[in-house]
């Protein structure tokens, strides 16, 4: 840098020289490089704190959508856990492990059982981690549960068919249909004589039906009586089992011989108006040990 004088005026100047000129473009070119960069790296800064903020909050809802799914299907687990235990109560009874009287308590006595209901309480989800975690613990409780629930319905099916085996069986050999369609005219017990004098004690029910409509037997059992029988006309009558027979009168035909083994639902005979009848009917009794019991007891 040169320095000059003016003597007459007293000013005093300053020339710098083109190399020195150089020097300082190329200081003040860096000092704005380094001004650009460092505002470029503020704004950056900025920008990736912003952006940071935003993706923690966005991480942070969706942590609370996981947990409420979550609960959600906990809540889904328990009622599958609960949907077993009922079922296992129809399959197991309720007396199988009933407490003395005078109070209850102790740990479950079923292992698969004990083991659902000693795990601990699910912690709240802070990490993915944790949600796959979680997730897993669910998946394990639900696959169990299921198995339990199937191996259940199985045991449930089985004895069901036993059951339906047992009731199918007892309603063939007890009289559990109705020998004809129709109306009851005349009901069990006391009633005026068909004839209009005095009262009789009426030993069975009259079912309104045509003539020659076939007659069918109750149940399963064998013919012990055919013909005519003073008072019910033509008459066929079954034995059944455990001292149950059944009585079919006023029939205008008679189709069983005395000695035949029937099954439920055989035609045995055709009704009609024989005997002490009025008109076409057919006279249903049911007797246990010979007492005449009503048979509404007996029909659906």
């Amino acid at each position: 840098m040169e320095k000059k004088e003016n003597h007459e005026t007293g000013s005093v100047e300053f020339h710098f020289t083109g190399q020195e000129f150089r020097k300082i473009k190329g200081l003040l070119a860096v000092l704005a490089a380094a001004f650009v960069v460092g505002m470029g790296a503020s704004v950056y800064a900025v920008y990736s704190m912003n952006s940071l903020q935003a993706e923690n909050s966005l991480y942070r809802n969706q942590l609370k959508m996981a947990e409420d799914k979550m609960e959600s299907l906990s809540q889904k687990v328990e009622s599958v856990e609960k949907i077993s235990e009922e079922l296992e109560t129809m399959v197991n009874g309720h007396t199988e492990n009933a407490a003395p009287a005078g109070g209850v308590g102790g740990g479950n006595t079923v292992p698969d059982r004990a083991e659902a209901t000693s795990e601990a309480e699910p912690e709240a989800i802070k990490t993915p981690g944790d949600l796959l975690q979680q997730l897993a613990r669910l998946d394990e409780i639900v696959n169990r549960e299921l198995k339990h629930i199937i191996s259940l319905r199985s045991e449930l099916v089985t004895r069901s068919h036993t059951a339906r085996t047992i009731y199918q069986a007892y309603q063939s050999e007890m009289p559990s249909m109705w020998p004809v369609t129709g109306e009851i005219s005349s009901g069990f017990g006391w009633r005026e004589s068909p004839g209009g004098i005095g009262s009789t004690y009426h030993e069975g029910v009259d079912i309104c039906t045509e003539y020659n409509t076939p007659v069918r037997v109750t149940a399963d059992g064998v013919v012990t009586k055919t013909g005519w029988v003073d008072g019910y006309g033509y008459l066929v009558e079954v034995k059944h089992a455990d001292g149950v027979s059944t009585r079919y009168g006023h029939n205008s035909a008679i189709v069983v011989y005395e000695g035949q083994q029937v099954h439920q639902g055989d035609t045995v005979a055709l009704a009609g108006s024989t005997g002490n009848s009025t008109g076409p009917h057919s006279h249903y009794e049911v007797r246990v040990n010979g007492t005449a019991l009503d048979p509404m007891l007996f029909l659906r």
